[in-house]
């Protein structure tokens, strides 16, 4: 996808010409079992393959929290024809690597190997996929990771997966995309081997699968799905005691964005990454509803992001990277105690959510909070330098074309879009709507995102963050004067 592409790296300077990008022609077919075939030719001795899946947390509402979490981390651990160390004695000898990834609403299990080991690395993920062995051993070690990450996540200063999991929560309560991509380590135990087979056995259904290659042989490709992706082979048609007696209802739910707020009170003073003490930060996240894949704004709105753009004070570039963006010039060049500030946008199928994060000291939380309000008021109002706007739109071309020159990126692009246009929208045709893209555009997105109720995240030291209803009242009125009015009972106070 377009937002995958363009925000996962922050390449830069000017986008690449077409003509620089080697002509490629994908190829899409549908099985008799619903299962989608795509692949896209590019000549070499390696290649990627791989299976993206409509599933993720955002369809846990009738299991147990967690559950996609613990499926994650079990992936390639061992199948019903492969053990542990069947796969690393596979991996050793097509010199491959396997990966799998869950995002809230996508499963992506791939590997990238020598193209004379195509046949078994298909037939291992088609193993992981449709028939994993779930064994009560391999149940417990996961337990015991999750716990491990879980508290690496509170004990790591960066804590990017933290506020981009509450920023959902907040936007999407008790729904859908707001439900948590980890599972917490007190509900570990309440995940069972049951579970995790009904799970995959109503959501790893083929027709919300699509078999994806790289550097594959289209009609091989198809062969090999068609042997190694069986549904009647799954390990719930072979042996149905695995799942629950009574499957609940497979989840249908539009995602209902809700806005609000999430707050964690942590002292975050004695976090460390080696010797020497890490800056005491708090940190400050405030989102509203941007718009899903298939809106007409979609491809604005990723402009949008690139034109904030931001980062961390210590990043590492020079100006191709960024550091013309909006964040850097008017928050990080002009508040030296402003350790983070950076856009983000996802989107999903059915919604979307833009988020400013901000990261400082504590003591500067409220014009922290000010600063970034600001950002969107004014680009509400203020018409946006066409300089600056056609630098945006070289860099987003840039990120997208020099992305795609990496097999595995490739392999995730074509992958995700088969899954949800049913076809490939080629980055040319994405560098044409990028340049169509004006002034006007901008200004309908920020106000279709005020438009909507705020999402906060405050996680820190926030004795001096303003309440939600404060925050939501300068959005509505679009002035931060809110902030800053004393309440009568302050004003008794003397302070």
């Amino acid at each position: 996808m377009l937002s995958r592409l363009a925000f996962s790296r922050s390449y830069s300077v000017a986008a690449r010409s077409p003509s620089f990008i080697a002509s490629t022609e994908e190829k899409v077919s549908r099985l008799s079992n619903g299962i989608r075939v795509a692949t896209e030719a590019s000549p070499a001795k390696y290649c990627t393959v791989g299976v993206a899946i409509k599933s993720g947390c955002r369809y846990e509402m009738n299991y147990p929290l967690g559950t996609t979490h613990m499926i994650e981390k079990l992936a390639f651990s061992s199948t019903q024809n492969y053990g542990r160390e069947d796969l690393l004695k596979i991996m050793e000898d097509y010199g491959a690597l396997i990966d799998c990834q869950s995002t809230r609403d996508t499963f992506l299990y791939a590997a990238s190997c020598r193209t004379d080991g195509l046949d078994k690395i298909v037939s291992v993920i088609g193993d992981t996929v449709l028939r994993p062995g779930f064994y009560p051993e391999d149940i417990e070690i996961t337990k015991e990771v999750i716990a491990h990450e879980n508290g690496f996540y509170l004990t790591n200063p960066e804590c990017e997966p933290l506020l981009l999991d509450w920023i959902h929560t907040a936007a999407y309560q008790g729904n859908t995309l707001g439900l948590s991509r980890y599972c917490r380590t007190q509900d570990v135990e309440q995940i069972t081997r049951n579970h995790l087979f009904s799970y995959i056995s109503q959501y790893h259904d083929p027709s919300r699968m699509v078999v994806a290659g790289v550097g594959v042989d289209h009609d091989e490709l198809v062969t090999l799905v068609d042997k190694y992706f069986n549904p009647s082979n799954a390990a719930w048609k072979m042996d149905p005691s695995l799942v629950l007696s009574h499957l609940p209802p497979i989840d249908k739910s539009v995602a209902q964005y809700t806005g609000g707020e999430f707050r964690c009170v942590r002292d975050l003073s004695k976090m460390a990454l080696g010797p020497r003490e890490y800056p005491n930060l708090a940190h400050f996240v405030l989102g509203f509803e941007s718009v899903g894949l298939n809106h007409p704004d979609f491809v604005a709105f990723c402009v949008l992001n690139t034109l904030l753009g931001g980062g961390g004070s210590f990043s590492a570039g020079g100006p191709g990277k960024g550091m013309f963006s909006r964040l850097y010039i008017d928050v990080l060049h002009e508040h030296h105690w402003m350790y983070n500030c950076t856009a983000y946008n996802h989107s999903y199928d059915d919604t979307g959510i833009f988020y400013i994060r901000a990261s400082g000291p504590p003591e500067n939380y409220l014009n922290m909070v000010q600063i970034i309000l600001e950002q969107f008021f004014n680009l509400a109002v203020n018409n946006i330098p066409e300089e600056e706007l056609k630098r945006a739109k070289t860099q987003l071309k840039s990120q997208i074309f020099m992305n795609l020159e990496m097999r595995p990126v490739m392999f995730e692009d074509l992958a995700r879009q088969v899954l949800t246009h049913e076809k490939r929208i080629r980055p040319e045709e994405y560098g044409e709507k990028i340049d169509q893209i004006t002034s006007a555009d901008i200004k309908r997105c920020v106000e279709h995102l005020l438009s909507s109720k705020p999402s906060i995240v405050g996680y820190g030291d926030l004795k001096t963050m303003p309440s939600y209803e404060k925050i939501d009242s300068c959005c509505a009125t679009r002035n931060t004067a809110p902030l800053s009015k004393k309440s009568m009972f302050t004003v008794l106070r003397g302070n």
